[in-house]
């Protein structure tokens, strides 16, 4: 293995698109040859994500796969990249706190799809033991393209949206109002999407669009509202069909359907905007 950068506390923010340098769960990547990639990260007890498997997990799937297409791949990083799909399984037990590790090792291999897409093989490892895979498609877009490609979307106000009143933060999973996602409507088992870009944890920094981690977090807390208290799901399915906007309400659907496994139920979770959906996340959850 030949390694190309001395270990560090943290990474450069900019490689994985981060301001806040708490943020950088990565630490060191290395070249393994034809293609294949490791990278080591650490999660911190408490800190900016707190102990939640579901958000370190999906940051560290995100800042995997950024550091090495922006060090290793020749992705610019004036460009936007953009997630098409992103599917992950996790164990069961990695979610019991006692098992939360300081230290993962992940192991990344990328294929190109064209030119600007690459799909990405993931495995993560916890003392030697494998916890979690990922099969996803990220792409990325010119500045310039991307801003004919938003239009009037480019420039957003920031921060300025009246963000509706929350549901009761334990009947979605969480501890503190301020990390819950949805507002309640009028219909079962349906909601708005609460875009408050004051939770640092899933708005780093001004974007023109809602970020794909916070319509997964969206979409945990949404099955978790359904299916009640339990572990974490074993299985996430996601699919981004278009941006989610600022300026319109997001309403979230989830219903759980026919599982292949009789202690698993399985959840489907669906974002509409403007009456298109947006993004659509599965999720299998130990019963």
């Amino acid at each position: 293995m030949r390694q190309i950068a001395a270990p560090v506390q943290r990474l450069p923010q900019e490689y994985v698109h981060l301001h806040k340098q708490e943020a950088v769960l990565l630490t060191n990547w290395s070249i393994l040859g034809s293609g294949r990639y490791a990278v080591s990260a650490h999660w911190p007890r408490g800190g900016l994500f707190g102990d939640s498997v579901q958000l370190l997990l999906a940051q560290t799937i995100r800042q995997s796969c950024l550091l090495i297409g922006h060090a290793e791949l020749s992705v610019p990083l004036s460009h936007q990249t953009l997630m098409e799909w992103m599917d992950f399984s996790v164990s069961s037990d990695f979610y019991d706190p006692k098992n939360k590790p300081d230290n993962l090792f992940i192991l990344l291999t990328f294929r190109p799809n064209n030119p600007r897409s690459l799909r990405v093989e993931l495995s993560i490892l916890s003392e030697g033991r494998l916890v979690a895979e990922s099969l996803l498609d990220f792409s990325w877009i010119a500045p310039g393209a991307y801003r004919r490609l938003r239009g009037a979307h480019a420039e957003v106000p920031w921060g300025e949206a009246v963000v509706p009143p929350a549901v009761p933060a334990h009947t979605v999973g969480r501890a503190d109002e301020h990390e819950v996602l949805l507002a309640p409507t009028a219909a079962p088992h349906r909601w708005e999407l609460r875009t408050d870009v004051s939770n640092t944890a899933l708005y780093d920094h001004r974007v023109d669009h809602v970020p794909g981690l916070v319509l997964i977090e969206a979409a945990y807390q949404a099955a978790h509202a359904v299916t009640g208290p339990g572990r974490g799901p074993v299985r996430v399915m996601s699919t981004f069909d278009s941006y989610v906007e600022f300026d319109a309400p997001c309403l979230i659907d989830a219903v759980v359907v026919p599982a292949t496994d009789e202690d698993t139920a399985r959840v489907e979770v669906t974002g509409v905007q403007n009456g298109e959906r947006t993004f659509s996340v599965t999720m299998d959850c130990p019963q």
